[in-house]
């Protein structure tokens, strides 16, 4: 279960404060997602192959469509957290880099003391309500670019950071075929057709160029949708579940919250408030 959640929105993308205490099934984001331990449980979480415990020294970071999950201990303790997703166009722009270009060389971000006043210091700006939005967003921004900063210091101590190998014509159809057409009932085994594909030889090739199966980013693109239609409609949630081939709402509900962490009315119901 998810108790609160506060969002704030900005040309860099959008910060959630979370307390969150149920699993969230494996997942992805186009958004590079950042995720800082702020209090209570703080579960296990796994990006890709690795396995990451978010805590007081360690944040996490997780590339663009890279599949991660989050569990927490069955007691039912909450864990509180501030989570950033984060355009990549806009961090291509700001840092001078590649869109597909993976901004972690490995999940786990070491933070120290100066990164855990900053992260409270941004908590306190996010929440009061005092300070005005203009300032807010420089504040989350300057704090990205230090993580970004902490995340490249780390791999340059590890390894150059390697370059995206340009994905096959076929993927890159297939995932614009989804993403196209993720208001339609529109099934795996079709997409794999209009590429030329099998549905086994689409799995695996999908699956070793994007990091990530076919149903996962395909969900991804479904989640996205979602969240941008509660953000930006005021389309009754069953209307939102149809338009995205969910048979009842309270099957849309779940598939929210098993990937989002809080049910879609909280969602919608912060995002009303930044709009006020």
């Amino acid at each position: 279960m998810t108790s609160s959640i506060k969002l704030f929105d900005g040309a860099f993308g959008y910060v959630s404060i979370l307390n969150v205490a149920s699993d969230l099934v494996t997942h992805a984001h186009e958004e590079v997602h950042i995720i800082i331990w702020l209090a209570g449980a703080a579960g296990e979480m796994t990006v890709g192959n690795e396995r990451v415990r978010p805590g007081q020294h360690v944040a996490v970071g997780v590339n663009s469509l890279q599949p991660h999950c989050h569990d927490f201990p069955a007691n039912g303790q909450e864990g509180r957290f501030l989570a950033f997703y984060i355009d990549p166009d806009w961090i291509a722009g700001r840092r001078g880099s590649q869109r597909e270009e993976s901004v972690f060389a490995a999940s786990a971000i070491p933070t120290d003391r100066h990164l855990n006043e900053s992260a409270f210091n941004l908590l306190e700006s996010l929440t009061g309500g005092d300070m005005p939005a203009h300032l807010v967003e420089y504040e989350t921004e300057h704090f990205i670019d230090l993580m970004f900063d902490t995340a490249t210091s780390q791999q340059r101590r590890r390894s150059a950071r390697a370059r995206v190998a340009a994905r096959d014509h076929r993927v890159r159809k297939a995932a614009a075929l989804m993403k196209s057409h993720v208001c339609e009932r529109t099934c795996l085994d079709q997409v794999a057709r209009s590429v030329g594909l099998s549905r086994p030889h689409f799995f695996a090739l999908f699956k070793e160029q994007m990091g990530l199966t076919p149903n996962v980013y395909w969900n991804s693109m479904r989640m996205a949708e979602a969240a941008r239609q509660l953000r930006a409609s005021e389309q009754s949630l069953i209307d939102i579940a149809c338009g995205l081939g969910f048979s009842t709402q309270g099957n849309f509900s779940r598939f929210f919250r098993d990937h989002f962490g809080v049910p879609p009315n909280a969602y919608r119901s912060a995002a009303r408030k930044l709009r006020q």
